[in-house]
């Protein structure tokens, strides 16, 4: 399973687009309260290349609780620092948001599937910066 973000180059930290900042891509250093402040959901990728699998050969049962962390890409993490997936690219304005002191805590929502198709899915809040 590949990556599904948005199919933008934008998604990603250090690009330009003509869009502007107000556009969901990453690069544009936007950490707005506004972006910032909101609940998201997602559905994670490559779960089954994720730490998480690996080491247990299993997929994390839903209520699962999690944090996101910024690593090579954004991802949803365990309480042991266990990755379980990473978070689309739509979503890599988390960068700028968690630069700024925000925190994201979430849970998993959602497991569907059989490897080598499976999705999950989570919900996070966004935790103001003290």
């Amino acid at each position: 399973m590949g990556s599904s973000g948005s199919g933008r180059i934008s998604d990603y930290p250090g690009s330009s687009s003509a869009g502007g900042a107000g556009q969901a891509g990453g690069g544009h250093g936007d950490a707005a309260p506004d972006r910032c402040n909101k609940a998201l959901s997602a559905r994670l990728e490559d779960v089954e290349q994720s730490e998480y699998y690996t080491v247990h050969r299993s997929l994390p049962p839903v209520g699962t609780q999690l944090q996101i962390e910024q690593r090579k890409r954004i991802v949803a993490v365990t309480a042991s620092g266990e990755s379980i997936g990473n978070l689309p690219t739509s979503l890599n304005y988390l960068a700028a948001c968690m630069k700024a002191g925000w925190r994201y805590g979430g849970a998993v929502r959602s497991v569907a599937g059989t490897l080598p198709v499976v999705t999950v899915s989570a919900d996070f809040i966004a935790i103001a910066p003290k």
